[in-house]
């Protein structure tokens, strides 16, 4: 057993998410909605909200207490971490606070870079989008697909992405290597003004995502990496390579990449001190 595999079994992954292919011998189930309650009353859709909303309020460094960082994960292997660990994936802006409003450079090179709980939906420059997204990438030599039924209100719309955050999304297989995101439209969030070039761009409030027209390089601008074609992916944050990347907000990644991820788990509640 080499050492990603001896790390993997110590985290816990299951087996068949160890495989050399990227997506291993990933089960297929059907979608279902988690509708328990905890302790408080609260429905698990309550509990993420909450745990969201006190994320966004908390201080950088607080932040950095509470989440919890795991390596070398593909995509699929990140959500079933998330699940087991009933945690959610960190989001994008969150990740943004931590990496440009403190200078921790080795804090950035022992966690980063990550797959963040953002993920976004976009087509090629100028192209409308129709009743269906594919996203096809190969690895290992092998070809996989992952696909996405826009509904009806964003059919026909251009340069824009559709944003979701985890765990208000859920990705089944249905069939050999091809693989469906599922979300319902309530939890869409359409960012116009979503533009086909790399370069600095002002972000949108509530994601991070970098909109608009290019900007000069600042400390509130970010850099936007992007394929020319279509996409259905996570946000990426960070560079191993170089900490001058913490500004780079990567939309070009694929599922079978590893990364790193950041959960946060559910019940947690800050001390008035760790808030803004």
């Amino acid at each position: 057993m080499n050492s990603a595999q001896s790390s993997l079994r110590v985290q816990g992954i299951p087996t068949s998410l160890r495989s050399n292919d990227p997506f291993g011998k990933y089960k297929r189930e059907e979608p279902h909605e988690v509708r328990q309650l905890d302790a408080t009353g609260q429905s698990y859709q309550e509990q993420v909200k909450k745990a969201r909303e006190m994320l966004r309020s908390m201080k950088p460094e607080a932040v950095k207490q509470v989440i919890e960082f795991h390596k070398g994960l593909n995509l699929f292997q990140a959500l079933a971490l998330a699940k087991r660990e009933g945690s959610i994936i960190v989001p994008n802006d969150i990740h943004d606070r931590i990496l440009t409003k403190k200078e921790d450079e080795q804090y950035f090179k022992e966690n980063y870079p990550v797959r963040t709980g953002t993920f976004i939906i976009y087509e090629a420059l100028d192209k409308k989008f129709g009743s269906t997204v594919v996203f096809s990438w190969e690895d290992n030599k092998v070809k996989y697909f992952i696909s996405f039924e826009v509904p009806k209100q964003f059919q026909g719309k251009t340069n824009c992405v559709l944003v979701v955050e985890h765990p208000d999304f859920e990705i089944v297989g249905i069939d050999d290597n091809r693989y469906e995101i599922r979300i319902k439209d309530e939890h869409i969030n359409l960012i116009r003004g979503f533009r086909g070039e790399d370069g600095w761009y002002k972000q949108h409030t509530e994601t991070g995502i970098p909109q608009g027209r290019k900007v000069k390089e600042s400390s509130d601008a970010r850099y936007l990496r992007r394929l020319d074609d279509s996409y259905l992916g996570h946000v990426a944050r960070g560079d191993v390579f170089n900490y001058d990347y913490r500004g780079d907000v990567s939309l070009d990644d694929r599922p079978s990449d590893r990364f790193g991820v950041a959960l946060m788990p559910l019940n947690i509640t800050p001390e008035k001190s760790d808030l803004k």
